[in-house]
């Protein structure tokens, strides 16, 4: 075994290069020109008729078949093709992206590329790339491939001065070449730096390695490159220091807040990377906190989508991140109270930061933090209430369809033009209720009395316009997004038409008994919406904009419905190996789109997972009600700590019995509830179906007779103290 002293290497410098070296790194520059194919998939009859129809046939298979896994969803398509991450110092505004093949992306997205080889190889690797994640999910990148008999496994993550985002960022990079043949074996590694199409091979780096040996390369590399010193060398030492104090820093930020222990290990690694991932998407620029929908790429702040990262910064338990990044979205606010970004969503914007803003407050009780921002979000409500009055105009003595709305302005990102759309509606007045129950919790009373009456007015006007507005499309009744135009519903029940109806659902605005929802998710059902449970967006899936469609089946108890969505995402909305969340992917090749890691897609994917499994229901607390049925039939527990919640903490372990058929299932009293109890507690027991039905159950001891089938409920004040749940199956 041999490891470099790479210290007495010297800097490199720029060299130079031959029209072959040329050729060869314009090949290695142009990815997708120089290797990428079409998948060529042997797709059974089931399958291309799935790709074809308007229906979900592939995930109708699937449901038939039983309850959803990740092995039953994920072997229908490719996994994500060409993965990306992203390393560095948390709310850096300078990050390094990680391409598929282990390029480090810098400024620009401009690539420090490693080639083996003298002339390079295009790529210099053989067969396939493996990756993963250090520890399974902290933010530093393993990637490993093989060229020439020789293994090679690079290591790279983010590094600044203590780490503090105030201080010049650095990638540092470990390669390592392991020759793992019977004799001895040559490296040469060439450093590129290139942005397309032209670029630069470096001086290489040599070393002799001898059979089953290694050599170390270690490298430092900043964002703003120098052409003349591409990349500084380091010691071990040095990269060894850095390495502990960066990994000791992410595995303590990512042990904070909930913390989740499922029988599935994958989604123990996946949710905590989500979280590191947006940590990164997150600019610290003078003093103002910008979280971007991407590093690299969606460099704007987009409100709608940086307010519900909050609001999933909020539920895990990120309190001070998520003030610190609310309190940034306010100097947003324009002079008319409303705060719209050029860049975002547009009128969405205002109610979605308005409900983030109550929601942190009902359920963190920072009530000094709370009060500080009220003359500012009262100003927003006004601005609501002031606007949407435009529109109560009575025509010929009735109310117009689109009476009590907002009048027309941008309502998404890609279709920027003035339009009246009900997902700018049902946010603001999901806002304005959110902020009304956070003013009433925090003693505000004529606040509260005036905003709660306010919404309450609000949703009538929408519920009565969306009851003019729907539409027969065939046997189905259909709700259009946007009621004047029907531009997107014209499209369909899949492309903007889903994603913009998801959002609609996604606020609650419909009650679970409400049939009016059915006028979106039928439509999804019957008419190209939905692939294996995702929202289908022309040849692909965008699969984080299906949050809003799976939490109606979660409300209205389609369990199975509800968990092919969630195994779907994993499957093909994100990397397998490292998590990574993207956009879009082209699903039949498993061909992603570069806008990854994503910071909303990483926001619906947590607040999905919250929702499997903790959610409060009115005044009512549910637990574990969209946990697999497989989780039990492991044998291993289902933990779920510190929790936030609107009546505090909440802590339990489901687990099954050591003999027979049975459960465990253990609560502890609520903390910092603030005597806080909800009216009742209602914890899902979702046994494997062969074990029968619930037959008996205790609560600390005592018998009580199953009233809702594998739902136990008990009344809230017996949090007070904790809770032990036995159960039988018969």
């Amino acid at each position: 075994m041999h490891t470099s002293r790479a210290g007495d290497l010297a800097p490199m410098k720029m060299n130079k290069v031959s029209s072959l070296e040329i050729f060869v790194f314009l090949l290695a520059c142009c990815p997708v020109i120089a290797q990428e194919k079409p998948f060529q998939g042997h797709f059974d009859a089931m399958t291309e008729r799935a790709l074809n129809s308007n229906t979900d046939v592939l995930g109708e298979r699937v449901l038939l078949e039983g309850e959803p896994s990740f092995n039953s969803v994920a072997g229908f398509f490719p996994p994500m093709q060409r993965p990306r991450e992203v390393v560095g110092v948390k709310e850096s505004p300078e990050d390094f992206g990680v391409t598929w093949d282990g390029d480090i992306e810098v400024v620009r997205r401009r690539r420090v590329s490693f080639r083996e080889g003298n002339p390079p190889s295009p790529y210099g690797l053989e067969g396939s790339v493996r990756r993963r994640l250090l520890d399974g999910f902290l933010p530093i990148v393993e990637t490993q491939w093989e060229y020439d008999g020789l293994l090679h496994e690079e290591l790279v993550f983010g590094y600044s001065r203590n780490l503090s985002a105030d201080e010049q960022p650095f990638a540092l990079v470990r390669l390592r070449v392991q020759n793992v043949a019977e004799s001895e074996k040559k490296a040469t590694i060439r450093i590129y730096y290139y942005s397309t199409p032209f670029g630069a091979p470096d001086s290489p780096l040599t070393a002799s390695i001898p059979p089953k040996g290694y050599h170390d390369f270690y490298y430092k590399i900043p964002y703003q490159i120098d052409l003349q010193h591409l990349v500084q060398t380091i010691s071990q030492a040095e990269f060894d220091r850095a390495l502990e104090q960066t990994r000791d820093y992410w595995t303590k930020l990512l042990a904070q807040g909930m913390q989740i222990e499922t029988p599935e290990e994958r989604i123990n690694q996946a949710y905590r990377a989500w979280l590191a991932y947006n940590f990164l998407n997150v600019d610290k620029v003078n003093g103002i906190f910008r979280v971007h929908d991407g590093s690299g790429f969606y460099e704007d702040v987009w409100g709608y989508s940086a307010a519900i990262y909050c609001n999933a910064l909020s539920l895990y338990g990120y309190w001070d991140e998520a003030e610190k990044y609310l309190d940034s979205l306010l100097h947003f606010q324009r002079a008319d109270g409303a705060i719209v970004l050029k860049t975002g969503m547009g009128l969405p914007d205002n109610g979605a930061l308005l409900f983030a803003v109550g929601e942190h407050y009902l359920l963190s009780r920072h009530l000094t933090w709370f009060k500080s921002l009220a003359p500012q979000l009262l100003g927003s409500c006004e601005w609501v209430a002031r606007t949407r009055a435009q529109t109560k105009v009575l025509d010929g003595g009735q109310k117009s369809l689109t009476y009590g709305l907002l009048p027309a302005g941008q309502s998404g990102g890609d279709y920027a033009s003035p339009v009246q759309s009900y997902y700018s509606d049902v946010y603001n007045w999901l806002g304005l209720q959110e902020i009304a129950r956070a003013f009433r919790e925090a003693g505000m009373e004529s606040e509260a009395d005036r905003w709660s009456s306010e919404a309450e007015d609000y949703r009538k006007d929408i519920l009565a316009s969306m009851d003019k507005a729907v539409v027969n499309v065939g046997s189905l009744k259909v709700l259009p997004v946007e009621p004047i135009t029907h531009r997107l519903m014209n499209q369909g029940g899949g492309d903007y038409y889903g994603l913009f109806a998801s959002m609609v659902l996604e606020t609650g605005i419909f009650s679970p008994a409400d049939d009016r929802s059915q006028w979106i998710t039928r439509y999804m059902e019957n008419w190209g919406g939905l692939l294996l449970g995702l929202d289908r967006f022309f040849d692909g899936v965008d699969h984080a904009y299906t949050y809003g469609y799976a939490l109606t089946q979660l409300d209205q108890g389609h369990i199975d419905r509800f968990l092919l969505t969630f195994y779907s995402m994993l499957a093909y909305g994100m990397s397998r190996d490292t998590y990574s969340a993207v956009e879009v992917t082209h699903i039949a090749q498993g061909l992603n789109e570069l806008t990854l890691p994503h910071t909303r897609s990483n926001t619906q994917q947590l607040r999905m997972l919250r929702m499997m499994l903790v959610r409060e229901a009115g005044n009512n607390l549910q637990l574990a009600s969209g946990v697999p049925r497989a989780w039990l039939a492991d044998g291993k527990p289902l933990k779920v700590g510190r929790a936030p919640t609107k009546f505090g903490l909440v802590s339990f372990t489901l687990a099954p019995a050591e003999a027979g058929h049975g459960v465990k299932g253990v609560i502890e009293p609520l903390g910092e509830h603030e005597g806080r109890y909800p009216d009742y507690v209602q914890i899902s027991l979702r046994a494997p179906e062969s074990w029968g039905r619930l037959a008996h159950v205790t609560i600390n001891g005592q018998e009580q007779t199953p009233a809702y089938g594998e739902k136990i409920q008990f009344p809230g004040s017996q949090l007070k103290q904790q809770v032990t749940i036995l159960a039988d199956f018969r």
